[in-house]
């Protein structure tokens, strides 16, 4: 892009209106003007109290969502060289892995494998950072502050209180300053926008390219809003402010590793109540509903970090599925992180075998398919109704979509949207079922559908596999 175009674009008359800010906080870490703070849906985003405020060209560069910042593949040919091995799904790589965590309680209080809270507690231990920056619980919650925030930890017991994927909106405007001003080197976890901000950002900041030691990538399917956790805890018993702390991921003996549980604390009737709940039993469990997804989720094309040193997330995999106590993949993209793991593969504190690529590419397929082929239909329908949007990887496309995809993709855009603003009435009218009537008008054609669709496509392999020759169908 011109140095023009990049001094034209401003996130206020493109990304913020066009709802297409993630909440991130990089802008506001370099932009003065600028605030992030949570809406009246629970979303962080960027404001500014200035009427006809204009922001800077760096804050237009360190937004992962401008188009005046680079995409994912200009950020990895620096990071990482061109020589290294590149998969357009996952990014480029070095080796992939599969397993857990052999030693201590990681693999137990984690939400798969244990892999990250081992790696930020192994660099700590092996000297090789000084600072872990991860999400934990915030400490002393007053009812109107959010639950999970950015905090700098420096020692295996404060990397371990935030041992878990936290399905919760955060922002990292005041993390990214405290890099910056305090000397050491540093270890970063998020999301794969949040590490694709922290790229951008080290790009206008020699001392913060300096500290961020390590980038560690967390595959992703969409960011919730704080409401995410506060229809749980309501489900549960417990008044969205009443809500004290949630995990989101409570491991049930004897399940599959997708049938997880979700634990709310809180006040319910006066007195302090705990209740843990099969996620499956809860209203906002499916993914591909999209419940209280922000927008901007809708217009990424990263699934698993493709600018961090290492992405760790789950091996949603037939081989582990019914392995209750989890499984990570691993994508490693650095030499000096793939000899951390490899050491303690040998010694046997983890239990990784390498897998192909593709595998990394199967334990996520509906991510990438939502995200690609289904990312290129959502950039089409923004280029139709004439609205401002970010540029992709991806071209805008209906090539090749079924008219029943398109429809599935056409009611998640619609059920994100609605839920957001239904939620938001409900808790003005402290009327839970009212939200759950509004949401079915959407859920349920949507329901139909996409069982249509998995029936279509069963039939199809099916019908493939019968008129395949007897010898390879091995019978």
């Amino acid at each position: 892009m011109s140095d023009t175009a990049v001094q034209a674009e401003d996130l206020f008359d493109t990304v913020v209106p066009n709802g297409m800010c993630i909440g991130c906080g990089a802008c506001a870490a370099f932009d003065p003007g600028i605030d992030v703070r949570l809406d009246e849906s629970g979303r962080y985003v960027a404001v500014s109290s200035e009427a006809d405020f204009s922001t800077s060209s760096v804050a237009n560069r360190v937004c992962p969502f401008s188009n005046a910042s680079l995409d994912e593949n200009e950020l990895s040919s620096g990071l990482f060289g061109d020589s290294t091995p590149h998969d357009p799904y996952a990014g480029s790589y070095l080796a992939c892995y599969a397993g857990w965590v052999a030693e201590g309680d990681y693999r137990s209080t984690g939400s798969s494998g244990g892999l990250v809270s081992w790696l930020l507690v192994e660099l700590l231990e092996q000297d090789l950072v000084d600072y872990v920056v991860h999400v934990a619980p915030r400490e002393s919650i007053d009812g109107e502050q959010p639950l999970f925030n950015y905090v700098i930890a420096t020692t295996a017991s404060d990397v371990r209180k935030g041992p878990k994927s936290q399905y919760y909106p955060v922002e990292m405007s005041g993390v990214i300053g405290e890099i910056i001003s305090r000397p050491g080197r540093y270890a970063v976890v998020g999301i794969p926008c949040f590490v694709k901000a922290l790229r951008l950002a080290a790009r206008e900041s020699a001392l913060l390219d300096e500290r961020l030691t390590f980038a560690i990538g967390l595959v992703c399917g969409h960011l919730k809003s704080t409401a995410f956790a506060e229809l749980a805890g309501w489900e549960s018993g417990i008044l969205p402010t009443d809500l004290a702390s949630i995990d989101f991921r409570t491991k049930l003996p004897d399940r599959s590793a997708s049938s997880y549980g979700v634990t709310v604390s809180g006040s319910s009737a006066g007195e302090s109540v705990t209740v843990t709940r099969p996620s499956a039993e809860l209203y906002g469990s499916n993914w591909g509903h999209g419940l209280f997804k922000y927008k901007a989720c809708d217009f990424c094309d990263d699934v698993v970090g493709e600018t961090a040193d290492i992405s760790i997330g789950d091996a949603w995999l037939k081989e582990y599925e019914w392995d209750s106590e989890g499984t990570n993949i691993v994508v490693v993209r650095t030499d000096s992180i793939k000899a951390v793991i490899d050491g303690a593969v040998r010694s046997g504190r983890l239990s990784l075998e390498q897998i192909p690529i593709e595998k990394v590419q199967e334990s996520q397929a509906g991510g990438f398919r939502h995200r690609r082929d289904g990312l290129g239909y959502r950039l089409l329908l923004e280029d139709q109704a004439g609205r401002w949007r970010p540029e992709k990887r991806v071209e805008p496309s209906d090539s090749g979509l079924s008219r029943k995809f398109r429809r599935v993709l056409e009611l998640r855009v619609k059920i994100a949207e609605k839920s957001h603003i239904a939620f938001q009435a409900a808790k003005q009218k402290q009327d839970l079922p009212g939200f759950f009537s509004e949401m079915e008008q959407l859920i349920q054609p949507y329901d139909r559908i996409n069982r249509s669709q998995v029936r279509s496509l069963l039939g199809k392999i099916k019908r493939a596999v019968l008129f395949l020759p007897r010898k390879l169908r091995g019978s």
